[in-house]
């Protein structure tokens, strides 16, 4: 995959969580919306940070 591409999945997997998260927080477990938010937004830092750390591990160079 390009890096765009990469890009792209990785901004769209990061919404998904961010808007799975908000519906899951807010509408099962009942949370006010400005909770529900900062849950999301948590929820996105942990994707992000994920992403990079597999991104780093895949590209590292090898030539230690």
């Amino acid at each position: 995959m390009g890096p765009r591409v990469t890009l792209a999945f990785g901004g769209l997997a990061a919404l998904a969580v961010a808007v799975g998260w908000f519906l899951l927080s807010s509408q099962v477990a009942h949370t006010d919306v400005q909770t529900a938010v900062s849950e999301s937004l948590g929820a996105i830092l942990i994707v992000m940070l994920v992403m990079s750390i597999i991104g780093s591990i895949r590209h590292r160079d090898t030539d230690d």
